[in-house]
Formats: C-alpha cells, sequence, structure tokens
C-alpha cells in the first residue's frame, strides 16, 4: 500500500489541530479560501481510498481465510456424516424396523419426506395456458413507469394528467432544484 502523499497527510495534520471553534466560524469567501477547503477534501478523500484499499486487503485476506478453513470443516463433516448414513442404511437392511441410535454426542435418525415438486415454469404457464388453467397462473402487476412518463403530461404543480386532463392516481412529480456537486480531483 504506498503511503499517503505528504502533502495530503500535512493537509490532515493541519484539519486536526484546528480547534473546533475555528471550523465553526470559517467561511468560503473567496478563490484562495475555496482553494484551501478543495486540498482539505482532496486530502480526506485520498485518505478514505488509503483506509479502504488497507480495510478491503485485510478483508480479503481474511475472507480467503475462512474459506479455506470452512472448506475443510465441511469436507471433514461430509465425510463423517457419509460414515454414519452408510451404518444407519446398513442397520435398516439388516433391520426393516430399525429407526434410530442415539450416542452421547446425538443421534441418527431416518425421517419421512413429502415428495419434491420440480417445477420448468415456463413449460408449465404454456401448458397451463393452452389447456384453460388460466387460474393456475400467477401474474404480476407492476406499472410501466417509463411507459407512464412517456404516455402523460406534468403540470408546473406536479401533478400527472392523462389525455383527457384528469389527474392520474397513484404518481406525482416532485420538481427538486439544482444540486451542488463538489468532485475534488485526486
Amino acid at each position: 500500500m504506498n503511503p499517503l502523499n505528504p502533502l495530503f497527510q500535512a493537509e490532515l495534520d493541519e484539519l486536526e489541530q484546528q480547534e473546533q471553534e475555528e471550523r465553526q466560524a470559517f467561511k468560503v469567501d473567496s478563490l484562495d479560501s475555496a482553494n484551501w477547503v478543495m486540498r482539505k477534501l482532496v486530502a480526506l478523500e485520498s485518505k478514505r481510498k488509503e483506509v479502504n484499499g488497507l480495510a478491503d486487503a485485510e478483508a480479503y485476506r481474511i475472507e480467503a481465510y475462512r474459506k479455506a478453513e470452512l472448506h475443510k470443516l465441511q469436507r471433514d463433516e461430509d465425510y463423517f456424516r457419509e460414515l454414519l448414513g452408510v451404518y444407519a442404511n446398513e442397520q435398516r437392511e439388516k433391520d426393516p424396523k430399525f429407526k434410530s441410535i442415539k450416542t452421547p454426542y446425538g443421534s441418527v435418525s431416518f425421517k419421512k419426506q413429502q415428495p419434491k415438486w420440480n417445477y420448468n415454469d415456463q413449460d408449465l404457464v404454456s401448458w397451463l395456458n393452452e389447456r384453460g388453467y388460466d387460474h393456475l397462473i400467477r401474474v404480476k402487476w407492476e406499472p410501466s413507469k417509463t411507459d407512464i412518463k412517456k404516455a402523460f403530461t406534468v403540470n408546473e404543480s406536479g401533478v400527472v394528467i392523462d389525455a383527457n386532463g384528469e389527474p392520474v392516481e397513484g404518481v406525482y412529480v416532485e420538481f427538486r432544484g439544482d444540486e451542488v456537486v463538489i468532485k475534488p480531483e485526486v
């Protein structure tokens, strides 16, 4: 990781030394003071990138460690579960009434399962539609917002109006002022 640019570090050091009252009283009133504030923003952004870069690198290492360790644990768990499953099936083959075994550390048992339904939604919807089972098809209703913007107009108070001059319920337009955009050059 590259150390923080010494000029940026000086800007950050100056910020830390600045008293709280000074911060509250400071006002941008000239190009020089605006430039000073922009230097502070550039230094802060540079520091933010450094902190995030370091944190991301460490998070990546920690996540890689977690995945490797959990993979080993899962592999071992799968192995031991397989051993118990084979043993339980062997016991059931010997005795069809075999239900479970219990140990001080846990139990192994058989559990009835419901049949699993596997769906191919596209094929099923086509089949149901062709044969008149429309009541078994669910339709998701939602407004087409792009088409709505094209189809209707907006009056000066933000009310959306249809072609007949009637207000459209469920939508209004919020007129917003210009946004101040500050882009420090880092």
